[in-house]
């Protein structure tokens, strides 16, 4: 048993001797055939071979890379022109087209533009006309500016404010100052209550009332006028009186131009008017300046204390 232990131990042991040395000398191989291996890369070009290759390809094949000129036949030449000109003369076609539909969109704006524009200047001679025919003073006869309307028990009649306080302070006598007689309306002759010399005064004895609704009304109208797009331009009025010399153009009928007729003239005038209600034109700024709110405001406010001396104060004031 001890011999074939020490056998079996023998072998075992030259076992792993032999099995070192062949991997050993397997990398040993290894290692000699990588230096022998020869290292990749360019080979060297040959300037003869490279010689006798071109001139064996030249001989067997001939040059197929001509200019591009001779490339082309003129048959080719000729059938790529009538191309082209076909599709010039399609291009110039469209851009025919495209200008002729052009023209035909700036007239449609045009049209509209104009259509758009009678439309406004219809619309602005309408609120005109109304502000004229339901909103005129009666003693300026302008468009009402900041409307009072007299005591409605008794009348009820609407004027500027400036105008009725004009004609309401025209009647108190500088010299008392107060009204010894009643103040009467200028369209009706309804009498006003007679202004009381006591004070305290009752605030039913004051005889403006503001008119709200004829307030607003003109306010929005005007306005209106004043953002419309009429592009009328201003139109000069001439006066009888203003010189017509003798083989002028001008005739003396009312300064009216020879040549042009009555519906003409009229006209211009509605056109001018309609000038003057926007923003920054003549009426207008009439109108804005006839705004005398803080006048009504403080005689309202201080109705009940005012003396004599203060309405006579208020009366130069105005102007009266």
């Amino acid at each position: 048993m001890a011999r074939a232990t020490r056998a079996t131990a023998a072998t075992r042991q030259s076992t792993r001797r032999s099995s070192r040395l062949n991997n050993q000398e397997i990398k040993n191989n290894a290692i000699v055939e990588i230096q022998q291996r020869p290292r990749r890369g360019r080979k060297p070009v040959d300037s003869s071979s490279l010689l006798d290759l071109c001139s064996s390809e030249t001989l067997e094949k001939p040059f197929d890379h001509p200019r591009r000129s001779s490339r082309i036949t003129p048959s080719e030449l000729l059938r790529r022109e009538s191309v082209l000109e076909a599709r010039e003369a399609e291009c110039k076609r469209r851009a025919d087209e495209l200008d002729a539909r052009s023209v035909s969109l700036s007239k449609r704006e045009d049209e509209a533009r104009a259509l758009m524009q009678g439309i406004a200047t219809r619309e602005s001679k309408a609120i005109l006309a109304q502000l004229e025919e339901h909103f005129t003073c009666a003693l300026c006869y302008d468009i009402l500016a900041q409307p009072y309307s007299l005591n409605p028990g008794q009348c009820g009649h609407t004027y500027c404010a400036l105008c009725i306080l004009r004609h309401f302070f025209s009647r108190l006598h500088k010299a008392c100052g107060g009204w010894h007689e009643s103040v009467d309306c200028p369209m009706c002759r309804s009498l006003l209550v007679i202004t009381p010399d006591r004070v305290p005064r009752l605030d039913i004895t004051f005889p403006f009332v503001p008119n709200r609704t004829a307030a607003a009304m003109c306010e929005s109208m005007i306005e209106k006028l004043a953002q419309s797009t009429t592009g009328s331009s201003l139109v000069v009025k001439r006066e009888e009186s203003e010189g017509s010399w003798p083989g002028s153009e001008w005739d003396m009928e009312w300064g009216r131009k020879k040549g042009k007729s009555k519906e003409e003239e009229e006209m211009e005038e509605e056109n001018a008017d309609l000038a003057g209600w926007r923003e920054g034109g003549n009426l207008r700024t009439e109108w804005l300046k006839k705004d005398r709110r803080r006048e009504m405001l403080h005689l309202l406010k201080y109705w009940p204390t005012l003396r004599s001396q203060d309405f006579v104060d208020l009366k130069h004031k105005l102007g009266v």
